[in-house]
């Protein structure tokens, strides 16, 4: 049975880490409390809080290098993350962690903030967020839009992030131009063979049109520049009210889909990588998504990008590594760096509280990306049994 409300809590581990990395004193260090993951999971309470947090020691920097004259006493915001910060540090040092509840009520008394803020006056919109405040542990429902890399407006997730200035986005995006050597002929004998049960002979036959005549993935980018989103792209992959032609049009375009969704099953694409670099500016945090996973991202430089770490299995003193490289649809040349964005090379010199070295925790981390991987096909191919 799920955690009730009252049950669930979080441990707080305090990350040692500089934006100034050409620093060699000391004298930029930052002490900055995140929340790691509980046992139930990740969730984008996780990516919220910790992307407030860095996001905040970020906003500091910019204003002591830009002599702005902003201080806490004369900012709203920056005050309420100055108390929730000193709070986190708090809890830490009584008991290494925060409940549910108490991060919930402290997130909803900075939402007050941030709303006041910006003048705000849809009173309607702000007790719905409240209201649905639980839902960043639960679980949100989000819809990417494949085609733009971010998301549909009016999600609470969206909407929640927007509030707080966080950008909210992902790399799952198809590239208007095929620049992948891989063959896109799919007519309908590719389609599975009782698929075709409905359809007339006279149409079957219309399938020998050779297809080299057949700009394929043309046609898919022009499915997906019609339906865009995740759901919608579901949605077609589930109708099936056609018959003769159409039918077969409909099957041919299913099957392309499908391809599609099958080879970029990570949820990451080189084009999507290159969208969200350009996108972000220099020193910039956001919110990324990617197989149901809510991450807090920061953008150091051009293509240098840094997943924040929240793993329990790295919440002692001793262990070093806070980031990990994010600049390859592969990942198989990230690596985990220090605070000061350092890259760690001795991976078996640390060991945790639970007993894992850190070479352990990359055989777990590699297991969950499969699993998570696997979970997103299941998601992606959910009209499958149709066929």
């Amino acid at each position: 049975n799920p955690a009730s409300i009252e049950e669930v809590r979080f441990p707080i581990r305090i990350i040692d880490w500089s934006l100034d990395y050409y620093n060699e004193k000391g004298e930029d260090k930052l002490k900055s409390p995140i929340i790691l993951q509980d046992k139930n999971g990740p969730c984008p309470l996780i990516a919220l809080i910790n992307s407030l947090v860095i996001g905040y020691e970020v906003s500091l920097k910019k204003i002591a290098t830009n002599n702005m004259g902003i201080t806490h006493d004369n900012d709203q915001k920056l005050n309420g993350l100055r108390g929730f910060k000193e709070l986190l540090f708090q809890m830490e040092a009584n008991n290494g962690f925060i409940e549910l509840k108490k991060l919930l009520e402290q997130l909803g008394d900075l939402i007050l903030i941030y709303n006041n803020e910006i003048h705000a006056d849809d009173q309607d919109e702000i007790d719905k967020i409240l209201t649905n405040l639980p839902l960043l542990h639960t679980g949100l429902n989000v819809d990417p839009n494949l085609l733009k890399g971010n998301f549909v407006k009016d999600d609470l997730a969206s909407q929640l992030f927007e509030l707080f200035g966080l950008k909210f986005k992902h790399g799952w995006v198809i590239d208007p131009i095929d620049n992948e050597d891989i063959k896109w002929n799919v007519s309908a004998r590719h389609v599975h063979s009782d698929s075709q049960d409905h359809v007339p002979e006279s149409a079957r036959s219309h399938s020998h049109t050779p297809e080299s005549e057949q700009d394929n993935y043309g046609k898919l980018v022009e499915l997906f520049d019609k339906l865009q989103t995740f759901d919608k792209i579901q949605d077609y992959l589930l109708i099936d009210d056609e018959q003769g032609l159409e039918k077969l049009e409909k099957l041919q375009n299913q099957r392309l889909i499908s391809k599609w969704l099958e080879l970029n099953k990570t949820q990451l694409t080189s084009i999507g990588l290159k969208k969200l670099n350009n996108e972000l500016h220099d020193e910039e945090v956001v919110i990324f998504f990617r197989n149901n996973h809510f991450n807090t991202l920061f953008k150091k430089g051009d293509m240098d990008m840094y997943l924040l770490i929240t793993d329990t299995a790295f919440n002692n003193k001793s262990n070093k590594i806070v980031w990990q490289s994010f600049n390859s649809v592969s990942g198989k040349d990230d690596l985990f760096f220090t605070g000061d964005f350092l890259p760690i090379l001795e991976l078996d010199a640390n060991i945790n509280d639970e007993g894992y070295n850190d070479s352990d925790y990359l055989l777990l981390k590699q297991l969950q990306e499969e699993e998570d991987e696997r979970l997103a096909v299941q998601m992606q191919h959910a009209f499958s049994k149709k066929s």
